[in-house]
């Protein structure tokens, strides 16, 4: 897969479309999906147009979310998708003051592009005044078919970014991974912490995450992946009350290995909150306790497995970029 950050020529035969992307979720998989074929069939090529910083940053930067991907961890998974050039466009100010006729002739026309593909609800240009009827309105003179599809939604509401978000920071990991297709996963390298865990008798993964959206304070069922190996686990998010509060971490204890993990990186995927964070008594409580959610965990993943065999959490990284 191409990323591209400046483009000085029209791209050949290009079959768009255009957003941020965060999350991958179910809905922008069917989006992509549809760009993919068409563009197969056409013999032409998949292209995504996305930004960065994400809009919000630079309009609202108070109320700007977290984002559910690292920037590598998207590009990877538009190019597991099957997308063929993600080109980034860098948001600035004067960028987001284009009037909507301005962004379609200075943007689209100018990268060739022959069909776009956007949702139902796709707004842009100056105060996100562009419609799905502007596009279609001008789409034919600028040489372009414009495509529009409905808003995926599972069975009690519509999939986006920002339900995925609200649900992630309540824990409900499970219910979150319904919207996305997949667990959500954190990624980062692994840190020295306090090396309590192996005081204990369970040494675990210190992750620094860039991941921006880390699941609520709790202890989870987790897959570990590294070296293209997946991984049981159990993962702490929070505060180690029990030693007194200190700073927010994410732990992972991995079942039944032993090897050196720091400065490696992880990718941690989040398949079921097994209960809340909380301080014990004693340190002997807390082993307890942890004894007890090892074999919670090895239930909930041995069944995850049986009931979804094929299910790939594990991302391919993403191509350099050609500038």
């Amino acid at each position: 897969m191409r990323i591209l950050r400046h483009v000085k020529r029209p791209l050949v035969r290009s079959v768009m479309t255009i957003g941020n992307f965060d999350g991958v979720h179910l809905g922008h998989q069917d989006l992509l999906r549809r760009v993919i074929e068409d563009a197969r069939s056409h013999g032409g090529s998949a292209v995504v147009l996305t930004f960065e910083p994400h809009p919000a940053k630079i309009l609202a930067p108070q109320f700007a979310p977290r984002l559910i991907l690292a920037r590598k961890d998207k590009l990877a998974l538009l190019g597991h998708a099957g997308v063929d050039c993600v080109v980034i466009q860098r948001f600035t100010p004067g960028f987001c003051a284009l009037s909507p006729r301005d962004f379609v002739e200075r943007y689209l026309v100018r990268l060739g592009v022959e069909r776009l593909w956007v949702g139902e609800d796709f707004r842009f240009g100056k105060n996100r005044a562009g419609t799905v009827k502007d596009l279609m309105a001008w789409g034919p003179a600028a040489g372009m078919d414009v495509e529009v599809i409905e808003v995926v939604a599972d069975s009690d509401h519509a999939v986006s970014s920002s339900r995925i978000r609200a649900l992630l920071e309540e824990g409900r990991v499970d219910v979150a991974r319904r919207q996305l297709g997949r667990c959500h996963f954190v990624s980062g390298s692994v840190v020295k912490g306090h090396q309590r865990g192996r005081e204990l008798g369970f040494p675990t993964a210190n992750i620094r995450s860039r991941t921006e959206v880390v699941p609520a304070n709790g202890i989870y069922a987790t897959w570990v992946e590294t070296g293209g190996r997946r991984l049981h686990s159990v993962t702490s998010v929070g505060v180690n009350p029990t030693f007194g509060s200190g700073p927010r971490t994410i732990e992972t204890y991995i079942l039944d290995f032993d090897e050196d993990l720091y400065g490696r990186r992880l990718q941690v995927s989040f398949v079921e909150r097994l209960r809340e964070e909380r301080k014990f008594p004693s340190v002997e409580g807390l082993v307890q306790q942890i004894e007890e959610d090892i074999v919670h965990a090895r239930r909930v993943l041995s069944r995850d497995v049986s009931e979804n065999p094929a299910e790939a959490c594990l991302t391919k990284s993403p191509a350099s970029p050609s500038i």
